[in-house]
């Protein structure tokens, strides 16, 4: 039951961090264009030059990135990884 939970913690967390990754780029693409990757510190932190992100999503139709979502994806896969190394079945 462990190794099932921990391999479903993993894949969420995958799952969420290519869900953040596509999402950046996606919203950071359609205000930025090809120079899209100046905005690569927002994929990981918010720091005050991406806190300005807020005014260009008005006129994007994706919403504002927030890389919550980036995190929430490593801790699930950090914690899945954990309950599979230290949860294993006991004989």
């Amino acid at each position: 039951m462990n190794a099932k939970l921990g391999n479903v913690l993993m894949l969420l967390g995958v799952g969420g961090f290519f869900a953040a990754t596509v999402w950046w780029i996606s919203f950071f693409y359609e205000i930025l264009g090809n120079e899209f990757q100046l905005a690569r510190e927002c994929f990981y932190w918010t720091t005050d030059l991406c806190s300005l992100k807020a005014p260009a999503a008005l006129f994007s139709d994706i919403p504002a990135y927030d890389p919550r979502l980036l995190w929430l994806g490593v801790g699930m896969f950090g914690f899945g990884m954990l309950i599979r190394i230290f949860g294993g079945q006991r004989h």
